[in-house]
């Protein structure tokens, strides 16, 4: 599917390398990232060492209202998996996740009047605790999808990422539905593991693999029920202190063309309107920050390409039709000018790691 920027193969084509925004200084809140350590006692794995392997001192989980960076988060739950042997890490982390460890944004979500309001304000207000990866939702055909995209740039363990926020999602959906809420069906963006149980048990169904997205799809019947035990004062109240907070142009941007391209298509005159400017506004902004739109999305599709290629079984084609390419072709051409090599010669390198920005 070739989104409205590349009409054609020559215009699929990279027009060199971005100067990305420091994408390192995205920022995501401890939260329930501070169960961490004791997650990992319980699984006779000694903290320490597996922080210091990850670069994370103890202490910077201490405070659920901290920040560390986003890229960390993933080194992390990676290191945390192999150091404790269990590789359905984030799962397990994901597992122990509240609405209450979300802060504002989660008493925002939990006083709703009904799931439909209380997902949307989630979707609306996510940015406000983590500025690398982007919440959807979408509700089409009787069915309603929440999901989850990571456009930080060289993302390492992306899929303990995805797993420990589908289980937290579901946390959630139980909190706001009652334990009888289940599921339809959940996509995970990466391989099958050799033994599916502990998904299983999580998610109370077997997850489809090796998916173009990650997303929890249920019922849309779901949608109007009330949320039981809503507080409206105590929402106004969250909704008062959060303000309207918009993120800074960059992650706007980065966040846009991650989801637009979930949706099948992305333009520069639909970023900016979804950015409530002028698409000459937009370039004019971007140039600003030293670089241009289509360096933006080179980068996302970069980004994409290598967490499908690089935990997924997805087959070439899709995961061009995934990034906008009208064939596999031009994607093919395109991520060999990025990355020195093909698709298929990078994922039987079992994903060697790439930088967080394109080479020049």
């Amino acid at each position: 599917m070739a989104t409205p920027d590349d009409d054609d193969e020559s215009r699929a084509e990279p027009h060199g390398a971005p100067t990305p925004r420091p994408t390192g200084l995205w920022q995501q809140r401890v939260g329930a990232f501070s169960t961490i350590p004791e997650l990992l006692r319980q699984l006779g794995t000694d903290p320490q060492a597996v922080l210091d392997a990850a670069g994370c001192p103890v202490e910077a989980l201490a405070d659920p209202d901290a920040r560390i960076p986003y890229a960390l988060c993933g080194r992390l739950l990676q290191a945390c998996a192999r150091g404790s042997g269990t590789p359905h890490f984030g799962l397990l982390a994901g597992r122990a996740w509240h609405l209450a460890d979300l802060g504002l944004v989660g008493e925002m979500v939990r006083h709703s009047e009904t799931l439909r309001e209380a997902l949307e304000t989630l979707v609306a207000r996510q940015h406000m605790n983590s500025e690398g990866g982007a919440a959807f939702l979408w509700v089409r055909g009787g069915v309603a999808e929440l999901g989850y995209a990571i456009y930080q740039g060289g993302t390492v363990g992306a899929e303990q990422i995805y797993d420990a926020v589908l289980a937290g999602g579901t946390n959630f959906l139980r909190e706001l539905c009652g334990p009888s809420w289940s599921p339809s069906e959940v996509l995970l963006a990466h391989a099958a593991p050799p033994d599916a149980r502990h998904y299983r048990s999580v998610f109370r169904v077997t997850p489809h693999f090796d998916a173009e997205y990650c997303a929890i799809r249920f019922r849309e019947a779901w949608m109007d029920r009330p949320v039981p035990g809503a507080d409206r004062e105590r929402r106004r109240r969250a909704l008062e202190r959060a303000g309207a907070v918009k993120p800074p142009l960059m992650q706007g941007v980065y966040r846009t063309l991650r989801l637009q391209l979930l949706a099948g298509g992305c333009s520069g005159d639909s970023v900016a309107a979804a950015l409530s400017m002028h698409r000459r506004t937009l370039n004019r902004r971007l140039q600003q920050q030293g670089t241009t739109f289509q360096h933006c999305l080179d980068q996302v599709r970069f980004e994409v390409a290598c967490q499908l290629l690089s935990t997924s079984r997805l087959p070439l084609d899709d995961v061009a039709a995934t990034l906008g390419y009208a064939s596999v072709s031009p994607f093919m051409r395109t991520f060999r000018r990025w990355s020195g090599t093909t698709p298929a010669q990078w994922r039987r390198s079992a994903g060697a790691p790439l930088p967080e920005r394109l080479p020049h």
